[in-house]
């Protein structure tokens, strides 16, 4: 009954078959309201239909006066919370507020996915110019309720500055955190929203204006007066879109079991293969590998002990430009890579070092003089 909803009413049959017959499985049903019997068919009850319609999110109706009543309740909790002096009860009211300020966020959010989801079928599916034009406006004036529904629902959290202050804890202000993302999350969603509905009611208006056009030139097609009055004709000369339209192509789906077990099938294919560019493209056999490339080598690579030297540097009280040159390599090193090791061991060590203000020159190179602390 729930899925057949939408139609006019459910058949008695129908619901006998469901229950193998027994009619006071129905009655049952009937005596405690959920269903109501009116002839030869039943209805469910308004309070079920909505309760299913919320629990599993198909209410399609945008209601802002729920969102009204939910405002106004609770104003009303909080005079409560402010008159009342039982600790107890004050945290009851507060409770409340709490809760409803959830189902605004909520009732919001589900008001804002309803109404992009009329809009999109009120533009798609009507098929009457004039209908879909003023269901998109009315949907428009809701938009518009639920946006200003939203700026009042705001005002209201911050005119109430002594309760939200009062009340303040953390669960009341993860609360009020989440309702305003969820009014920034369906402000964003109207504005989307109010430019969708613009577009299509632009778009309603220039298919009415062709559409009357369509209309007027058929009335002259008829009166025989569209080639003398009109310039359909050279218009139509003039267009050759033929020559835009993409070839056909079909294709012919051959059984797999004729291509598997037919020579003439695997004939045509191997034919057909050996003309198209697949031959070209199939896989050859790869040449063997040189063998020196599997042959084992060894690359030395002669580096800088950088710990090393700094153990060294510690112990000795020269500064560090000083002792990377007079340091005894083991390989040949040239000017710029004392430089680069100076860079590396002042960067790496900077905290265990004591930098100075003086500066010396070697080979047009100056540098500060560095030492250890």
């Amino acid at each position: 009954m729930f899925e057949k909803r939408k139609t006019l009413a459910y058949r008695t049959d129908f619901a006998l078959e469901i229950v193998d017959y027994q009619r006071e499985r129905i009655q049952y049903l009937i005596d405690h309201g959920v269903v109501h019997e009116s002839g030869d068919f039943i209805e469910m009850e308004d309070v079920y239909l909505q309760f299913f319609e919320d629990v599993l999110d198909m209410n399609e109706e945008i209601s802002i006066a729920s969102v009204r009543e939910y405002a106004e309740s609770i104003r009303e909790n909080i005079h409560y919370f402010l008159d009342e002096t039982n600790e107890r009860r004050r945290f009851q009211y507060q409770g409340n507020v709490r809760k409803i300020l959830r189902k605004i966020g909520l009732r919001t959010l589900k008001n804002v996915v309803d109404l992009k989801r009329n809009v999109d079928v009120a533009y798609k599916q009507e098929p009457n110019y004039v209908v879909k034009k003023s269901r998109l406006k009315n949907l428009d004036e809701k938009r518009k309720g639920i946006k200003e529904m939203i700026r009042e629902c705001e005002r209201m959290m911050e005119h109430e500055v002594v309760f939200f202050k009062m009340a303040s804890d953390p669960e009341m202000e993860r609360t009020c955190m989440n309702v305003r993302n969820d009014f920034t999350e369906a402000d964003h969603n109207l504005l989307e929203i109010e430019h969708q509905i613009i577009d299509y009611i632009n778009q309603i208006e220039q298919q009415s204006v062709l559409f009357k056009k369509i209309r007027k030139l058929k009335y002259l097609k008829d009166q025989l007066t569209w080639r003398e009055d009109t310039n359909v004709v050279r218009v139509m000369n003039d267009c050759n879109p033929v020559w835009m339209e993409n070839r056909p192509y079909y294709k012919l789906r051959l059984s797999l079991d004729k291509i598997r077990n037919s020579e003439e099938a695997y004939e045509v294919i191997r034919r057909l293969a050996g003309k198209s560019i697949s031959q070209r493209m199939s896989r050859t056999e790869a040449e063997p590998i040189a063998a020196d490339y599997l042959e084992d080598t060894t690359e030395v690579v002669e580096s800088v002990n950088v710990k090393e030297m700094w153990n060294a540097f510690k112990a000795q009280g020269n500064h560090l430009f000083a002792f990377i040159l007079n340091y005894p390599y083991r390989m040949n090193r040239s000017l710029n890579d004392h430089v680069i090791l100076y860079c590396q061991m002042a960067t790496n060590y900077s905290e265990q070092l004591n930098f100075t203000d003086e500066y010396e020159t070697f080979n047009n190179i100056e540098y500060a003089l560095i030492y250890a602390k």
